[in-house]
């Protein structure tokens, strides 16, 4: 059975660090990033949506492609974009770069929706992680204000009596590694992404 959840991916970035093809098209085993994420959101939610730049250079994928609505093309603009065209109250975000996207931890985070709460977030040892969140679509208007301010990082726009943290202690039950979180800005961080996977095919893991 799918949440009655909306699985946004942001695939708006500039590549600086990461010359050549769109990074989330480079394959980490046998599959594109962009195809990893896809299969799991398609299986997990009842509607999945692409936020891009370039719509044409993801033709033919199988889930609604937006663009952004605000001009500033940042993470927070890709973030307003995937939340306003929703259909689902609710919904669970990922950069188009992360190759271990973890069912389990996804389904915790999806768990603790609560009345009041606007942002459910991951608290780890590096601090929240705006891109592996539930957020209601009840942040359209806050983030609508700090885009107007050019206020452009998400976290800027969180109201802390809105936010539920989930501790480091639960994700780590869910994923010990942590690898959810592991997302790729570089050729290196290509290379260990590459490493990692080889090891799980070894151990006989697969992908999450």
């Amino acid at each position: 059975m799918k949440y009655e959840c909306t699985g946004i991916i942001l695939a708006g970035g500039t590549n600086r660090r990461f010359p050549g093809k769109k990074k989330t098209f480079h394959r980490v085993g046998k599959e594109m990033m962009l195809t990893r994420i896809h299969s799991l959101f398609e299986k997990m939610f009842n509607e999945v949506i692409l936020v891009v730049n370039d719509p044409m250079a993801f033709a033919g994928w199988d889930m609604m492609v937006v663009t952004d609505i605000h001009p500033s093309r940042c993470a927070l603009a890709g973030l307003h974009a995937g939340l306003f065209y929703a259909s689902n109250p609710w919904a669970y975000v990922t950069a188009c770069d992360v190759p271990f996207v973890n069912e389990k931890v996804i389904g915790h985070l999806i768990g603790q929706r609560e009345p009041g709460k606007e942002v459910i977030i991951p608290r780890t040892a590096d601090g929240l992680e705006p891109l592996s969140a539930v957020y209601s679509r009840e942040c359209i208007p806050v983030i609508e204000n700090s885009l107007a301010n050019n206020n452009l990082m998400i976290k800027k726009f969180f109201r802390p009596k809105k936010i539920k943290e989930i501790p480091v202690s639960d994700l780590k039950k869910l994923d010990p590694a942590m690898r959810f979180m592991f997302n790729i800005n570089t050729p290196e961080d290509f290379e260990k992404a590459i490493i990692l996977e080889a090891q799980d095919t070894i151990k006989g893991e697969g992908s999450p």
